[in-house]
């Protein structure tokens, strides 16, 4: 049977001239100008007569027409034959309407009959399409059959018809991701992929929910071109980094180069326990092995519904000021009309770390230390060399396997309710997660969630009203540190001591005991409330006002416990200490707009006109207690022997003025302008209001009469391209003020110094964007193609400026005329390779190419940034020498003298880039009767560390295996440098020149190269329980799943933990930062059943 040929857009149309004649001659019109062909018994046929005459009138208007009033009726057979057969009288008439998300009509959807090969639907229409109005009528033989309602780019519906008799509201089709008429949100509003003039990368519920991630900034990662997300760590609750078209601004993640977050119209404003606004906004409070809990990990990835990253000019140009790093909008789902619907959600697991680092064993760690004493000419003793004298030499620990081998647990369960009429719709959830981590020991953190969402409207269809409430409690049992640095502790490093105590070396050995440190514990508990109100009303036709009310308030309690035991014991009566923190951080918003919509001639006008006005404050107390003498007191501060305390209180103010304008013309000739007046608190009078706006313009040149005449083969085309101004704010706060800090009392009278110098001229950094960009679709959108070039100038860039130690400030903030450019071209394909009623497979795949500089920046060696930046280079740069390896004679390491003055200075170094120049991810899913497999793969192409080195190789720390292949006399013939401790007396003139050999090596290409890399990042398995075993247990449907997060990783440089979170700019090369190991984004694998009632 082929369907798919009545199908609304495939419907064939021919030429018809019946005057006078009968039901053969239009069947045999058909025949002839048409690739049907007709299949019928004339005895069957009535002998009216038949006046049909038109021109393109397609053959399913046709049937119909000459069918009219008669007893017959068709179905389209397999090899396109139409046959002409008698309608039953004893089958039922169901009838009904299919719309779209926004209520209105789809014509041309395909209704059929599910399994319509069966015998018993024999001689019966099985399938029909609806009309302009998007209704639709069949005539079924009972009400137990399944109806499947599908059209092109949307999810197809399957549902009983005793249920579609029952409930009479239309079906609603959502679009299917990646497809033209996908729905995405854009600032105060929406529109669709065909549409869209901007640029927008989307992500909705079912790729969030496949991956088991506690914070769903992390779903992200891979699957957006021109947005590069990084996990800070694998600890629970940990903060996710994002970079949307790389950095613009010279402060780096610390502040400058943060998006805004939108979550269901709130903003998302920057604070960090009442620090100043600089601190990271994925990250506040004390900072403890985390790095600092993620406000995002408060929220249920299981309540979200879409999100969608604005990245041009036109997409963010509506938010001004805080639009210059792009916007994160995050939607959570919301209640349908329809019977009250029940789910449950349950899934549990294990992480684990899943690469270590190949280190040497105990006898050549010894061997290496043996060594690096014989070449420096110095004799170990107990005192430098307790490892060769007093510990044991058969006995050791795999300190990697140790501190972080363990396996983590993860549980989690939802359970959520929704339902509705057409006036008053709801959703309610409510989730636990619990993760315990690898660390050794018991360390673990929860979170209890639940929302509500609400909508009603009223019953002439005016009033609108969204009401939406959730509360997330965070609790956090973890180690104050992350001991994964200590990986390479000696391997017979004892844990305890002959007292039965933890073993510690004096203080002055710098080597802490791991196991004692874990004693150290950060226990958090944070409270967070995120509501919003949305109401509309429709004034007149086409003129609507409305309001987003918002309201957000995080309370968090903190205490960081430094317990005796867990302190050197060498050192004469040690004390503990304890540092309690509590912070509240509260955020409202108002903004009223107003909303216009008029047909004028063939094409839509649209406008807004809106204000906001938004006020965030913070308030924090820290004290920290010291002199405890017993540990079982740690959680008093009254207990404390001394206590110092410090407080700190933020108000941020921001208001604006905005508005934009869209017209589309036949939905061929889209513009779309943009305006926003900004004033913010942080900036001073003389420059606290900005103007910034936008223009984006795109021609669906698929839809020339040229174009569809002689391509056929592009279903869709467009071009469009941007260009406005958009601001950044992200600065301290008062910076135009003058601002006093206490000092040390002095006899009990306490003074106030000015902390920093004030700078009432300084303003907004201003970001202009530029974009161009193509859209494309082929074989009716089964290949749907987009490719974007942009290019980013920020300018003003907010930057310290070094002052002379004569004015008593070190600097002060200042707009200096550095110009930094980001250009790059994203592309993104989308395929639907094999669709058929059994099985499916799509492929999405995205790549990143870009490339940033810093363009010019006039008197930069007056500034901070002399060291970490030159004109013309990238901004996540490195200086390092050229490693030409290894002196035969002597094992010492050899560098390029690239001047040529014979000495390896500073001058003799050349600039590597380490930001991420090529990135991308890759997506397959497979879809076969009940099952779905989606494996997604994500890479990086990149330049960074590939070898750890903290110290000379012949210290007191262990090695990885590739200084097995060091210099010795008897292996000379190598490009690894000889072993040598660190301290050398001067009489040692050959041990001397070898330390001195490695003083350019950390900083040179022998331990950066390569740092490429390709993650499994996710793998989920999910299979569809057959209805026949759903409808026993009264379920409308479930399915039970496996699914995979970090699974394999693919690279070069295995002397790491892992690539994407070793690197000196940061994780993945964002910000900046010192090379060392942090706890590496964890493997994690669950298993679990989704379940609907």
């Amino acid at each position: 049977m082929h369907i798919q040929s009545f199908a609304y857009s495939q419907t064939e149309k021919i030429d018809v001239s019946v005057q006078g004649g009968k039901l053969e001659d239009v069947f045999q019109t058909i025949n002839d100008k048409s690739k049907y062909k007709m299949f019928f018994s004339k005895s069957t046929l009535p002998n009216s007569t038949i006046n049909i005459v038109g021109k393109k009138i397609s053959v399913k208007d046709l049937l119909s027409q000459s069918l009219a009033g008669s007893n017959l009726t068709w179905e389209v057979l397999d090899n396109d034959i139409i046959a002409i057969k008698e309608k039953k009288e004893n089958q039922q008439h169901i009838a009904g309407q299919v719309v779209n998300e926004n209520g209105t009509p789809l014509a041309g959807v395909s209704v059929i009959i599910k399994d319509w090969q069966k015998a018993e639907y024999r001689n019966m229409q099985t399938s029909t399409a609806t009309d302009v109005n998007g209704q639709w009528g069949l005539r079924i033989p009972n009400d137990d059959v399944i109806i499947t309602f599908s059209f092109i780019g949307y999810q197809k519906v399957d549902i009983t018809a005793k249920q579609l008799i029952a409930n009479s509201t239309p079906i609603k089709l959502k679009p299917e991701e990646g497809s033209l008429e996908e729905v995405v949100v854009i600032g105060y509003g929406t529109t669709t992929r065909r549409l869209n003039t901007g640029s927008v990368a989307s992500i909705t519920a079912k790729d969030i929910t496949s991956q088991p991630v506690s914070n769903p900034l992390a779903a992200l990662s891979g699957r957006m071109s021109g947005v590069l997300i990084a996990q800070n760590n694998g600890v629970p609750g940990s903060a996710v980094q994002i970079q949307i078209r790389n950095q613009a601004s010279l402060s780096g993640t610390t502040s400058g180069s943060i998006p805004l977050y939108v979550v269901d119209g709130v903003p998302f404003t920057n604070f960090n326990g009442g620090q100043p606004a600089t601190d990271n906004l994925n990250s506040f409070g004390i900072s403890a092995s985390s790095g600092g809990l993620s406000p995002f990990s408060m929220i249920n990835p299981a309540d979200i519904e879409r999100i969608d990253v604005l990245k041009d000019a036109d997409a963010t140009a509506i938010y001004g000021s805080r639009g210059a790093n792009g916007v994160v909008l995050i939607t959570t789902k919301k209640g349908s009309a329809g019977r009250t619907r029940i789910g449950v959600n349950f899934n549990t697991g294990f992480t684990e770390v899943n690469h270590f680092i190949p280190m040497l064993n105990l006898e050549q760690y010894l061997t290496l230390r043996k060594e690096a004493f014989a070449n420096a000419g110095v004799t170990p003793t107990a005192d430098n060399a307790p490892d060769l004298m007093l510990w044991d030499q058969n006995k050791s620990t795999d300190w990697q396997k140790m501190l972080i081998g363990n396996k983590g647990h993860i549980t989690d369960v939802q359970a959520n309710m929704s339902g509705g009429n057409e006036s008053t719709r709801f959703f309610f959830n409510s989730g636990y997660r619990r993760e315990s981590t690898v660390f050794y020991g018991d360390s673990k953190n929860s979170r209890f969630t639940s929302r509500l969402n609400l909508d009603h409207t009223s019953s002439d269809k005016k009033f609108n009203a969204a009401l939406s409430v959730s509360y997330a409690n965070d609790n956090s049992d973890m180690p104050s540190s992350d001991v994964t640095s200590l990986y390479n502790l000696p391997p017979n490093y004892p844990i305890y001591g002959d007292n039965g105590k933890y073993y510690w070396l004096p203080s002055s050995a710098f080597i802490d005991n791991p196991i004692a440190l874990l004693e150290r514990k950060y226990f958090g508990n944070t409270n967070n409330l995120i509501s919003n109100a949305n109401l509309s009303y429709k004034i007149i036709p086409g003129l609507t006002a409305k309001a987003n009310f918002g309201y957000t308030i995080t309370q968090l309690n903190q205490n960081n416990q430094r317990p005796i035991t867990s302190l050197n014991n060498t050192v004469s009566n040690p004390l503990g200490s304890s540092s309690f923190s509590n912070t509240k951080a509260e955020n409202w918003i108002i903004e009223p707009t107003l909303d216009y919509v008029k047909s004028i001639g063939e094409g839509k006008f649209t406008a807004l006109i809106g204000t906001s006005f938004q006020q965030n404050s913070s308030r924090s107390q820290t004290t920290n207690g010291s002199n405890y003498s017993n540990d079982a007191l740690l959680g008093s501060l009254s207990a404390a022997g001394l206590f110092t305390a410090s407080n700190n209180l933020v108000y941020y103010k921001y208001n604006a003025l905005f508005g934009k304008v869209n017209y589309d013309w036949k939905e061929k000739y889209l513009f779309n302008g943009t305006f926003r007046r900004d004033g913010s608190s942080r900036f001073g009078p003389k420059n606290r209001f900005g103007n910034f706006g936008a223009i984006g313009l795109g021609w669906v040149f698929g839809k020339e009469d040229f174009i569809q005449d002689n391509l056929t083969f592009l279903s869709f085309g467009k071009l469009r391209a941007s260009y406005g101004t958009t601001g950044n704010d992200q600065i301290s706060n008062y910076l135009y003020l003058p601002l006093y800090s206490s000092t040390t009392a002095y006899l009990n009278n306490p003074s106030m110094n000015i902390g920093t110098l004030p700078n009432e001229y300084i303003k907004w950094e201003t970001t202009k964007k530029l974009e161009f960009a193509l859209d494309l679709g082929f074989l009716k959108d089964r290949i749907l193609f987009t490719g974007n070039f942009f290019r980013n100038r920020s300018s003003d860039q907010i930057t310290d400026l070094v002052l002379s130690t004569q004015t008593g400030y070190n600097s002060y903030k200042e707009n200096l005329p550095a110009l930094i450019q980001n250009t790059g071209l994203e592309l993104e394909l989308n395929t639907t390779n094999i669709t058929n009623e059994n099985f499916t497979w799509k492929t999405s795949a995205n790549f990143t190419f870009y490339k940033n500089k810093l363009v010019e920046f006039p008197g930069i060696e007056n500034t901070f940034y002399s060291s970490s930046f030159l004109v013309g280079e990238p901004l996540n740069m490195v200086r390092l020498y050229h490693y030409q390896g290894v002196d035969p004679a002597t094992g010492r390491a050899l560098y390029e003298d690239r001047n040529g003055d014979g000495a390896i200075t500073g001058d003799d170094r050349y600039v590597a880039n380490l930001g991420t120049p090529f990135y991308g991810g890759f997506n397959n899913t497979f879809s076969y009767k009940g099952f779905e497999l989606g494996v997604f793969f994500q890479f990086n192409h990149r330049f960074g560390v590939t070898k750890i080195l903290n110290t000379r190789p012949g210290a007191m720390l262990n090695q990885n295996d590739y200084w097995l292949d060091r210099w010795t006399p008897n292996n000379s013939n190598t490009n690894i440098p000889g072993a040598i401790i660190p301290t050398i007396p001067a009489s040692s003139a050959d041990g001397v020149a070898l330390s001195n050999s490695y003083n350019q090596y950390t900083s040179s290409d022998a331990v950066y190269g390569d740092a490429s890399y390709i993650k499994l990042r996710s793998v989920n398995l999910s299979y569809n329980l057959p209805k026949s075993w759903t409808s026993r247990l009264k379920m409308s449907n479930c399915n039970v799943f496996m699914q995979g997060q970090n699974l394999f990783t693919w690279a070069k440089n295995k002397y790491v933990l892992d690539t994407e979170t070793t690197v000196q700019g940061g994780p993945s090369g964002l910000g900046t930062g010192t090379i060392a190991q942090v706890l590496p984004p964890l493997r994690t694998i669950v298993f679990g059943f989704n379940c609907q009632f």
